[in-house]
């Protein structure tokens, strides 16, 4: 039986450089990087790794990391930034942006559209004057809507997804946030508040008709508070990803269903309603995290 093999690029002193060789070498970055999103976010072909927002003001009004841009504006800007993405081909590549991207609203309702903006790289073959073919390649991003069914396609990265309320833009959707990021510092003063509706919550629930704990209402209080404390150390010392995020609100949820479950609705109030939730809706229905946005 035979094993899969894979080309290495390796020097030697009169060794051929042939066609095969040079393909090793190009090849070697994808698989670093595909291996190191494989581990990191299974299923997942592109994520932006810093940047890439979009202009607006923040809002509570959805899911973590919501945005309302300026309604009277005639297209949507989003800041430099870096991201690691996919071609059609099925290659990957890390491009930073240096200047923001612009693109017009796809109607004149402006940003009370439907659809995604996402982000798609096109890849072009390099030429020099006089159209001499070079061993290299172009790649360039465009900036542009999509249509919700098609945000899922491997070579578009999504940025921000329309929220049902018509005035907003979900932008969590495929990010690391570092714990600096303003996203992760409101939801951390959301864990603050809830932490305060744990403490302030009096005996009730089915978890304490049923005495699960016990009899001790504080020993419910502190399973809960212990809980959200642990998600906001999560937040607070490392960054994260979409993926981990949701992961995290899902976990929390359960931790405080088991404890404390007026803090349990409350939490699920903070992701907001289904419609236009994006990934977090795994939060709200308790659903498998596979590849999550699509």
């Amino acid at each position: 039986m035979s094993s899969p093999s894979l080309d290495r690029f390796r020097p030697r002193d009169g060794a051929v450089l042939d066609l095969a060789s040079l393909e090793a070498i190009a090849a070697a970055p994808d698989h670093l990087l595909s291996a190191w999103l494989a581990a990191s976010w299974p299923g997942a072909t592109a994520v932006v790794l810093s940047g890439l927002e979009l202009d607006g003001e923040w809002t509570t009004d959805g899911p973590p990391g919501t945005v309302r841009p300026d309604s009277r504006s005639s297209g949507v800007s989003v800041s430099p930034g870096t991201a690691l993405i996919t071609d059609a081909a099925g290659r990957r590549h890390l491009v930073t942006l240096s200047e923001p991207l612009t693109a017009s609203w796809p109607t004149h309702a402006r940003s009370a559209v439907r659809g995604v903006l996402a982000l798609v790289p096109r890849v072009h073959p390099a030429s020099l004057d006089g159209g001499i073919a070079v061993a290299r390649e172009q790649v360039t991003v465009e900036l542009g809507f999509v249509r919700t069914e098609q945000a899922d396609q491997a070579a578009i990265l999504p940025l921000a997804s329309a929220v049902g309320n018509g005035r907003d833009w979900a932008t969590d959707l495929y990010r690391i946030w570092q714990p600096e990021h303003d996203a992760v510092q409101a939801l951390l003063k959301r864990f603050e508040t809830l932490e305060q509706t744990v403490w302030r919550a009096e005996p009730e629930g089915s978890v304490w008709d049923r005495q699960i704990l016990g009899r001790n209402w504080v020993r419910y209080q502190t399973v809960g508070a212990s809980a959200l404390q642990a998600a906001r150390i999560q937040l607070a010392t490392r960054a994260t990803s979409t993926l981990e995020r949701v992961r995290l609100l899902r976990s929390l949820r359960g931790q405080l269903e088991n404890s404390v479950e007026r803090a349990a609705t409350e939490l699920l109030q903070l992701v907001g309603a289904a419609e236009g939730s994006g990934p977090y809706r795994a939060v709200l229905d308790g659903s498998t995290l596979g590849v999550i946005g699509g």
